[in-house]
């Protein structure tokens, strides 16, 4: 969310920005269709910039964004120095906040190591990434 003109906007923006996701049903299949580009994918290959995604990281991806692939605004309150989710992808996944930005509704996630994300290597074993999340109370 970004207060503009006097009101409030929902913004989108990719939260992996540098990447392009293939997804198919019949991976043999992708296979067969992506031989076609050979020569390039062996470019990608050598430069270490094709990463397969894991079953598990597909289905802990598809569990923050779902099946639209959109990580969508998310609500809570705090209390007692602990942050509650009540609605929206982050509800029953509070540990992975690490910074709330209260005036910006933006919450900063350390995500787990997962080939795509840790890719880049940042912060080491975790990358950090900022999603919607606007508290509703505080006490």
């Amino acid at each position: 969310m970004r207060k503009y003109e006097g009101n409030w906007h929902v913004e989108r923006q990719s939260i992996f920005p540098d990447y392009v996701f293939l997804e198919s049903e019949d991976g043999e299949r992708l296979a067969k269709e992506l031989e076609q580009y050979q020569e390039f994918l062996t470019i990608f290959w050598e430069k270490d910039a094709l990463i397969p995604v894991q079953r598990e990281e597909e289905q802990f991806l598809q569990g923050l964004c779902g099946q639209a692939h959109h990580f969508g605004m998310s609500k809570g309150y705090i209390r007692g120095g602990r942050t509650y989710v009540t609605e929206g992808p982050l509800q029953g996944k509070e540990r992975l906040i690490r910074r709330i930005d209260r005036h910006k509704r933006i919450a900063s996630l350390e995500m787990p190591d997962i080939n795509v994300m840790a890719h880049k290597g940042i912060n080491g074993n975790f990358r950090e990434m900022q999603v919607g999340l606007e508290i509703v109370s505080k006490s």
